[in-house]
This record gives structure tokens, C-alpha cells and sequence, in this order.
């Protein structure tokens, strides 16, 4: 992952818990900047302590969802959130730390990943989406809201941004579609992403077409 640190605080976990991101990023403007429909597993990549939860459930209550994370704390702190809030059909999970993040195969396959403030902790935020994008069937469509680079005295400072148009030309870099992008509010930005005609896929395929179970009656 980027060298970058910041995101590794738990203040910065905090804080990406208070009324004051909420608003600044209503989650009701992020709800409304996205295409949700056909959502059975939502993957919340990178998900933090959960500012999105409580919303899920309200946005989707028949709906799974899998919240990955690389820090083992706050797993643990989003586990006990879940028995004290008794927050239903959530299913935390770690995710290995990899420039190139795969998710685990014993999870469902997602229609959606739902990157929030995470891309943008990668050196190579393309490199991050070509890894997710490979982690669903095809069609599945990768969600990203990040922070605008502009100066905005909270969150992480401005050269640890980036940028809505470097973020879209290093998607199209990985062969991926810009389906859709822009501001959400004055200090986020969305975008949302699929695997374009010439994307090859290779990681699930092999997954759904390979049957191993002579392996287990030797």
C-alpha cells in the first residue's frame, strides 16, 4: 500500500465517524450519485469502522454486506460495534495489504465494490481498481467516492489527494469505462467504473470454471 500513514490512525477512523463528515458528504448525496439497482453483496472496500453501515441497512435492508479491511483493530472494533448495535447481514473480513488487492474467494461475488476514501491510500490507484474490478463477475461495477484535491483544513492534506481527473485517466489506463463522475458535495468526488470491452478478465473465470472436487475424493 502507499506509504502514505495517515489512514492507518484510529483519530482519523474517528473522525471519519463525526456529524462533521457527514456534513460535509451527506451519505443520502452519495446514495442519490450512484446506480444501486441489482445489488444482492456490496463489498464496502476499505470500509473503516463503518460511517456507511447503519446507511446500508437503511438503503438496502435485504441486502449483504462485506466490509474489508487490512488492520486486524479495527476488524476487531467493527465485530463488537455489530454485537452492540446488533447491525444484521454484515460480514467483516480481512483483506491482505497488496497494491493489487484481489478479494478472498470464500466471499460471494459482489455486483458492487463500494470504495470510499480508499483508493486514493494506493500509489497506484489504477493498479487498485483493475484488482477489484477482477474480483467480480463481469458486469460488476466498482463505486468510488474520494476526496477533491483542493485545500480543505480537515482529512488528509492536499498532495495525498487525487485528483477526479487522474483518478478517471488511470482507470481508462487499466482499460476500465468511466460510467459516471463528478462532485457529490464541494470535497468529494464519485465515479463509477466497469471493465470496458477490451478489459481481460482471468482471476473469477478460473475460479467458476475450474471443479477441484476429485481433489477431495482421493
Amino acid at each position: 500500500m502507499s506509504e502514505t500513514e495517515y489512514y492507518r490512525s484510529l483519530e482519523y477512523h474517528e473522525y471519519l465517524l463525526s456529524s462533521h463528515r457527514r456534513e460535509v458528504c451527506s451519505p443520502d448525496d452519495v446514495f442519490a450519485f450512484f446506480n444501486w439497482k441489482g445489488l444482492q453483496n456490496l463489498v464496502d472496500f476499505g470500509s473503516g469502522l463503518g460511517f456507511y453501515f447503519n446507511e446500508f441497512r437503511k438503503w438496502f435492508p435485504d441486502v449483504w454486506v462485506w466490509a474489508g479491511e487490512c488492520q486486524q483493530e479495527i476488524i476487531d472494533m467493527i465485530l463488537r460495534r455489530k454485537l452492540l448495535e446488533g447491525l444484521e447481514k454484515l460480514t467483516p473480513f480481512y483483506i491482505d495489504q497488496s497494491d493489487h488487492p484481489l478479494l478472498p474467494t470464500w466471499i460471494p461475488v459482489p455486483e458492487i465494490i463500494f470504495a470510499s476514501l480508499s483508493l486514493s491510500t494506493f500509489p497506484n490507484p489504477g493498479l487498485a481498481m483493475d484488482g477489484l474490478i477482477r474480483s467480480m463477475k463481469q458486469g460488476g461495477r466498482l463505486f468510488i467516492v474520494d476526496w477533491a484535491k483542493t485545500e480543505s483544513g480537515f482529512g488528509p492534506k492536499i498532495n495525498e489527494k487525487i485528483s477526479l481527473d487522474k483518478m478517471k485517466f488511470l482507470a481508462e489506463e487499466y482499460k476500465l469505462d468511466v460510467i459516471k463522475s463528478g462532485r457529490i458535495s464541494e470535497f468529494f468526488y464519485g465515479m463509477e467504473v466497469k471493465a470496458s470491452p477490451s478489459f481481460i478478465y482471468g482471476y473469477y473465470d478460473l475460479k467458476e470454471e475450474e471443479d477441484d472436487s476429485d481433489i477431495f475424493k482421493m
